[in-house]
């Protein structure tokens, strides 16, 4: 069935009344106050083991399916979750995946993809009626790419990547480069091309800006709104934002052997030399045993910066504010910052070895010491570190720790957990764990949104007590309200659910 006869053959379904065949409305859920299943799915439904079931959220509307993504007369619906309004919605067509907005003066206006990556406008959502969905004007075909829920700019942005065998993210290496695209929601304007640029960082704390970097080395500040450009900087290699918005960590455009970093001021236009890069030629995707080797790395709050080596050995790391270098301890990789401090692996054999280093005060403290698995740093609280270790055997499951600094005691705080456990208020954890992969819709003719049926459960560390909000969930999503919203197709009762969840 092509494209244009879905949307026929769904425009009919706007049109008429309920049956007993469609998904029905069991409760509203603009406040979550308890665990509710808002809509039960339609009668004799029966769901595959092996589908995905697609849930979206876009602000106070719920986008869902009973269909397998693939199926040819899939049908989404669209339930209003404050006034219980349920009805089809023909404008995500089959074939058409991926759903997201923006917010214009017009009101909501609504996108997706189709398999090849063309973007579509699908729907104006504050608007009374279906759409049909039409291609974005002025765009590349099969761009990609993947937005999510809705947003509140008045425009989307688009990305499309050029690809290169002479690596990424610097200028004057011929390497890849992309191209930014505005669209407003308007289906009769065609997208604006922005430039092409090697690296686009967006500015901290404003959506509508970025800065950018184009092939000559010249950087500048981009208003995406308007598509004014405000040179910054010239004989750029790469950049690097800070946390102060009149700073940035640049490096020259110079022989590509030995290139001086800098921090350069705007109030005042100086310049600060903090480190060199004399390992220029392997850097930005160019060594393919190397990766992302040229990037620096500053702290949270920019006062520090970090430059990694081969084999991520940190060479340098310097104070922002006049370039003083701290002697580095003895390790094996850098492997980030956590605030102020560094984080170290400083052994790996006979057993791996993980350490805080405090460049300030001096000390180096181990936190982890044990097997070869994945270990990951959730949280430090002074003398208190919080830390997942993963089950031997490449398992994306395992044990959540808690270990005292001073003393080296350590206390198992989760006995089963994910490499991302989410803390909530009330000192309980949020945990998805995945079940089996799925096969999600496309994002192109090359990818695929990666998808799992998952079992979502809540723990109290205290009591050790897990408890289940669902298990074979294909879809969820978290609300305004501090609520989570889950599609969950199999046992007794499928259909759309809601949790009252206080995130953190």
């Amino acid at each position: 069935m092509s494209l244009g006869s879905a949307i026929a053959a769904l425009a009919l379904l706007a049109c008429r009344e309920p049956t007993s065949h469609d998904p029905e409305v069991l409760a509203q859920a603009c406040s979550v106050t308890e665990p509710a299943r808002i809509v039960a799915a339609p009668p004799g439904f029966v769901a595959a083991p092996d589908a995905w079931y697609g849930l979206h959220v876009l602000g106070d509307d719920l986008l869902f399916t009973f269909d397998r993504l693939d199926d040819p007369r899939r049908t989404y619906w669209r339930l209003d979750r404050c006034t219980g309004e349920l009805a089809p919605f023909p404008s995500l067509a089959p074939g058409l995946h991926n759903p997201y907005a923006i917010t214009t003066d017009a009101g909501r206006i609504a996108y997706a993809n189709d398999a090849l990556g063309t973007h579509y406008l699908v729907d104006r959502l504050d608007i009374a009626g279906d759409d049909e969905p039409r291609p974005v004007p002025g765009l590349p075909e099969q761009l990609g790419g993947l937005q999510w829920g809705l947003s509140e700019l008045p425009f989307v942005l688009h990305v499309e990547r050029h690809a290169s065998e002479h690596g990424a993210y610097a200028a004057g290496i011929g390497g890849a480069t992309h191209t930014l695209y505005r669209h407003d929601g308007d289906p009769d304007v065609p997208a604006v091309a922005l430039g092409e640029f090697v690296q686009q960082v967006r500015i901290d704390g404003d959506d509508t800006r970025r800065h950018v970097l184009r092939d000559d080395g010249e950087l500048h500040r981009l208003d995406l709104l308007t598509g004014d450009s405000e040179r910054l900087l010239t004989g750029v290699r790469h950049f690097h934002p800070l946390a102060q918005p009149d700073r940035m960590i640049w490096q020259e455009l110079g022989d590509d052997l030995a290139e001086t970093i800098y921090v350069h001021d705007f109030a005042t236009g100086d310049d600060l030399a903090l480190a060199v890069n004399d390992f220029t030629q392997k850097s930005w995707w160019r060594d393919p045993e190397e990766g992302d080797l040229g990037g620096v790395q500053p702290s949270a709050d920019g006062s520090l910066l970090a430059l990694p080596g081969p084999g991520r050995v940190l060479v340098a790391l310097v104070r922002t504010a006049d370039a003083e270098a701290f002697t580095i301890p003895e390790h094996r990789r850098f492997l980030g910052f956590r605030d102020l401090q560094v984080i170290l692996l400083t052994e790996e054999a006979p057993e791996r070895v993980l350490a805080l280093w405090d460049p300030i005060g001096g000390r180096l403290r181990e936190w982890y010491r044990g097997p070869q698995v994945t270990v990951a740093l959730r949280r430090v609280d002074g003398d208190q570190v919080e830390y997942f270790e993963a089950d031997p055997g490449g398992s994306a499951v395992g044990t959540l720790w808690r270990v005292d600094l001073t003393t080296g005691a350590r206390e198992r705080l989760l006995t089963r957990s994910t490499a991302a456990p989410a803390a909530l208020a009330d000192g309980r954890y949020f945990l998805a764990f995945e079940r089996r992969q799925l096969a999600g819709p496309p994002l192109s003719g090359s990818s695929y949104l990666g998808a799992a049926a998952r079992d979502l459960k809540l723990v109290d560390p205290a009591t050790g007590l897990y408890t289940t909000i669902a298990d074979d969930v294909t879809a969820y999503a978290s609300l305004a309200d501090d609520g989570l919203v889950y599609f969950a197709p199999q046992g007794p009762e499928p259909g759309v659910w809601v949790h009252p969840i206080a995130w953190n």
